[in-house]
């Protein structure tokens, strides 16, 4: 019971024992940027709708996707593919919540 051999029993080695695929840098970009824009448009269209009816209520909708949200891709950061539009979600995020609070500030 006490082999040195992984789990398969096989000689071969498992083709991505020991390899690190390369980070794809500018697609993964692409897609932050794309979900940041995304996740941007979305709060402050939230705060739009929701602040139309009362400014307070509005920015407490967008604390509370965000924060909703946020806290659930927090999970998925370290994941290969998942790991892009995490970050750029979040970072949509931050710019949605601030760009609410400017609107509110602004009267809008």
């Amino acid at each position: 019971m006490n082999t040195p051999e992984q789990f398969g029993g096989g000689s071969e080695p498992t083709p991505w024992a020991g390899h690190t695929e390369p980070t794809p840098w500018v697609l993964g970009i692409v897609v932050s940027t794309v979900c940041a824009l995304f996740g941007a448009f979305v709060l402050v269209g939230i705060y739009e709708l929701i602040g139309g009816i009362l400014k307070f209520l509005g920015i407490a909708a967008v604390l509370v996707v965000a924060g909703g949200l946020g806290w659930t891709l927090w999970e998925f950061r370290y994941r290969q593919v998942w790991r892009w539009i995490v970050w750029g979600l979040l970072i949509g995020f931050l710019a949605g919540v601030t760009s609410s609070i400017a609107l509110l500030i602004m009267g809008r």
